[in-house]
């Protein structure tokens, strides 16, 4: 990996708080029929996939305890540890944020009951706190921080501001694999932070950041769906968001409203290859216009 790793460690108190767009998105799910995943990618790395709407879940297990990035929607905390413990009985020591939206962070509160510590980035200090309440990580770094368990160099860091001002990756050395989080990596539209720090030109950035730190050996865990992407899909996933970015600015420019953006649908020849995701093209030209449109 490229980019050089610096530690650095904050602690607080902790407590906790569930954005509440997460109470807006559980609205249409059946957690009762939803199933989790679990994909090996070494004896000692899992992934847990819960469908396209919540993020996945990467176990970082052996004798030192275990390590996770992101806890679901709090109504699969019951499933999510299940299926944790079918992969190792040791105590969750680690739990990681990519970000505050809450199919990643909603069971925070639960994982934190069963003494997990939870790690973010600085700038998602302020987000929960503007939002009135609760529980805050009770570790956070500002540029990166390294963590040595079970045998596993992992570095988290932050790619600048991105899907949101907060993101996190994070990077198992010995294993070469990546948790990308929400940056746009596979063939899904993705979800823009607007009101959270992010920015159509943030999340390109990540995502060159990410081909130029990796090689073609790095596995790439996608914040939904895949589990894996593969690095073309990434690199697709970039042309898309520069074109349909293109598409809706030259259409601002021409002093278009949003409505009658999205009746010109500047994704369309896009739409097949991303049907798959939880964001709809209609939302995803919404929240490139709005970005869009608040440029100086």
């Amino acid at each position: 990996m490229k980019k050089p790793m610096k530690e650095f460690i904050k602690v607080i108190s902790f407590v906790f708080c569930v954005f509440p767009f997460s109470v807006m998105a559980q609205g249409g799910l059946d957690f009762d029929a939803i199933e989790i995943r679990t994909v090996e990618l070494e004896s000692n790395v899992h992934i847990l996939m819960g469908g396209p709407a919540q993020g996945n879940v990467l176990v970082v297990s052996g004798d030192d305890g275990i390590f996770i990035v992101d806890s679901m929607y709090a109504p699969m905390h019951d499933k999510l540890v299940a299926a944790i413990r079918a992969i190792s009985d040791a105590p969750i020591k680690y739990l990681v944020n990519t970000h505050m939206h809450g199919d990643h962070t909603a069971g925070n509160d639960a994982m934190a009951a069963l003494g997990a510590r939870v790690i973010g980035q600085e700038n998602i200090l302020p987000r929960l706190q503007a939002l009135g309440a609760g529980n805050l990580p009770v570790l956070t770094y500002k540029d990166s921080m390294t963590l040595y368990l079970n045998d596993e160099e992992i570095s988290i860091f932050w790619p600048e501001s991105a899907h949101t001002d907060h993101d996190s990756m994070i990077y198992l050395k010995n294993a070469n694999i990546l948790h990308v989080g929400d940056i746009p990596s596979n063939l899904r539209y993705p979800n823009i932070g607007i009101d959270d720090g992010g920015s159509v030109d943030g999340m390109t950035r990540a995502a060159r950041l990410v081909l130029e730190m990796t090689d073609a050996d790095t596995r790439l865990i996608a914040g939904h769906l895949g589990p894996l992407v593969p690095r073309v899909e990434m690199t697709a996933q970039l042309d898309m968001f520069a074109e349909v970015s293109r598409r809706i600015q030259a259409m601002i420019d021409q002093g278009m409203t949003l409505e009658q953006v999205l009746a010109a649908r500047p994704t369309a020849d896009f739409d097949e290859a991303r049907a798959a995701g939880a964001i709809t093209p209609e939302r995803f030209t919404g929240l490139v216009y709005t970005d869009l449109s608040r440029r100086p």
